[in-house]
């Protein structure tokens, strides 16, 4: 009787055993380090192709861009500077331009009348957009008083490659492109402009200087990020931003010494700007307006946390009824020849906006 007792027990026991490997082959388990590592890149995976330029011209950074294989890779730029003829094109996806720092600079030769470098395509409109694109760690020089016209190659929107502005800078037409930690000093016309239906565009650790007009624009752009920006003495405006700039975000930026506006906006909604510092701007530290309609306000803006000083004119002004639903919060207004400008009263917003000259406050002017 022991003996099938004892059967019967092992025979039950291994069924439970059975049953519960099948049934294990059916249910997913919780990953695991293990599990984790496999949607990590391999460490066997082959390293992007690279190639690294040894004569210090921009013609050699365009021949080392077209010789990467189909798949992209990496252009290397040795400290130097690059004499730029014309401007350095990239208009193919995968491709990282990487140079040493500010010891890395391009700079545009006497009269060369061209931006100096182009993300996206030359043609207009761009009958391609590009993707997964960075520029990173390097200097660029447009030379600005050695130019003769703010448009590639004479008069601009002539034609062919007129409709591109000598920028130091340009993005076209493009989505996922990086460039970070890059400075843009003496360009013809803007140091960075991001046009012609850009997307998730990542600018970082930027720096912009003594450019002709913007030291950072953007035209039809959206779902982007631009974070630590220092636009420094650029002759018209900080930041630019106008034609479809909607859904972005703007962080901790310092923009001083513009000629006209810290920040220009038409066309613009629903975007975020926070942690900005705006100092000594030759007209408003903030501009909103609309750009020909009504339809093409500044709509719909949220500005937190900023700083606005020594502003020729007011702080912050509202130009046209059209522009409604901004909101400005948690920001100090110093000493500007006034606080805040209004086409039509209570237009903006203000959520804990402290408006005071160096030694004590000022009235909220309302025009």
């Amino acid at each position: 009787m022991k003996t099938r007792r004892l059967v019967f027990l092992l025979l039950v026991s291994s069924l439970v055993v059975l049953w519960i490997a099948a049934g294990a082959s059916h249910v997913t388990p919780w990953p695991s380090v293990a599990a984790d590592a496999a949607y990590a890149p391999r460490s066997d995976s082959p390293s992007p192709a690279s190639i690294t330029v040894t004569d210090a011209t921009c013609a050699s950074i365009q021949s080392a861009i077209a010789a990467l294989p189909v798949a992209g890779g990496r252009v290397l730029l040795p400290a130097g500077e690059y004499t730029c003829d014309t401007a350095v094109v990239i208009a193919r996806d995968n491709v990282e331009l990487l140079g040493e720092g500010n010891a890395t600079v391009l700079r545009l030769t006497d009269n060369a009348n061209a931006p100096v470098i182009v993300i996206g395509e030359t043609t207009t409109p761009p009958p391609a957009m590009h993707r997964h694109i960075r520029v990173a760690d390097l200097m660029i020089d447009g030379n600005r008083r050695e130019q003769n016209h703010e448009c590639w190659g004479g008069p601009c929107d002539q034609g062919g490659l007129s409709y591109i502005r000598n920028n130091g800078l340009t993005l076209r037409h493009v989505s996922d492109v990086v460039v970070e930690r890059v400075t843009v000093t003496g360009a013809r016309s803007g140091g960075l402009v991001a046009e012609k239906v850009s997307q998730r565009i990542t600018v970082r650790d930027f720096t912009a200087t003594d450019n002709e007009f913007d030291g950072l624009a953007a035209y039809q752009t959206e779902n982007s990020l631009f974070t630590g920006l220092h636009l420094y003495d650029n002759l018209y405006t900080g930041l630019s931003l106008d034609l479809d700039f909607n859904s972005n975000v703007i962080t901790d930026a310092v923009i001083t010494g513009s000629g006209r506006h810290g920040i220009f906006m038409r066309d613009a909604r629903d975007n975020v700007f926070d942690g900005l510092v705006i100092r000594g701007s030759g007209r408003q530290g903030v501009f909103l307006a609309q750009n020909e309609s009504s339809t093409n306000a500044a709509k719909g803006n949220t500005f937190t946390s900023l700083v606005i000083s020594g502003s020729a004119d007011v702080a912050m002004q509202v130009a046209d009824a059209s522009c409604t639903d901004n909101l400005l919060s948690a920001t100090q207004l110093v000493g500007n020849l006034g606080c805040v400008r209004e086409a039509s009263p209570g237009l903006l917003t203000q959520v804990g906006v402290l408006c005071r000259s160096m030694s004590g406050r000022l009235p909220i002017i309302i025009k």
